[in-house]
């Protein structure tokens, strides 16, 4: 009988330890998908600019700061991104032209604006696009970052903004 007493003492301390670990492991993952969250921030290869940044634990995905107006005949647009934190994921940023009237996406499809492998660093850098101008009507710039797995993690929208004729 004392052995299966002394074997009960041994199963709930085991417990408690496995309690411990998947604790951790849950804050772990909510301080990873809260990183992911919030705004979101992205570069392109027409010409991004970057700055080093501080390293991190955790996956840091943001897109922030869109905007965008219209510039002779074309639409300008930039956001700013800061992505890096966990090495090696493949991020992608994308861009649609959403009529801002109807709601609805004035662009065929989500254009990439620029694709990014993450490093331990934090970068920062702003994305800029030109958009040829569409028919007249509101309008603004929706800039999206998604995981490798197509799953979002980040998004900002430029100020809404009219093309006239």
């Amino acid at each position: 009988m004392n052995s299966t007493y002394t074997f009960r003492s041994e199963v709930p301390a085991s417990l408690g330890r496995v309690r411990i670990a998947l604790a951790a492991v849950g804050l772990t993952v909510l301080v990873a998908a809260l990183a992911a969250c919030g705004s979101s921030s992205s570069s392109s290869s027409s010409g991004g600019t970057s700055s080093g940044g501080q390293k991190a634990t955790s996956l840091v995905a943001k897109v922030s700061n869109a905007k965008a107006s219209l510039q002779g005949g074309k639409i300008v647009a930039s956001a700013d991104v800061e992505e890096g934190g966990h090495p090696g994921e493949k991020l992608t940023l994308r861009y649609g032209l959403v009529d801002a009237v109807s709601g609805s996406r004035a662009s065929q499809d989500e254009v990439v604006v620029a694709r990014y492998v993450t490093t331990s660093q934090v970068k920062k850098v702003t994305e800029t696009v030109n958009i040829p101008k569409p028919t007249p009507t509101d309008y603004l710039v929706h800039f999206v970052l998604y995981a490798p797995d197509g799953s979002y993690l980040a998004s900002s929208d430029s100020d809404v903004f009219t093309v006239g004729s």
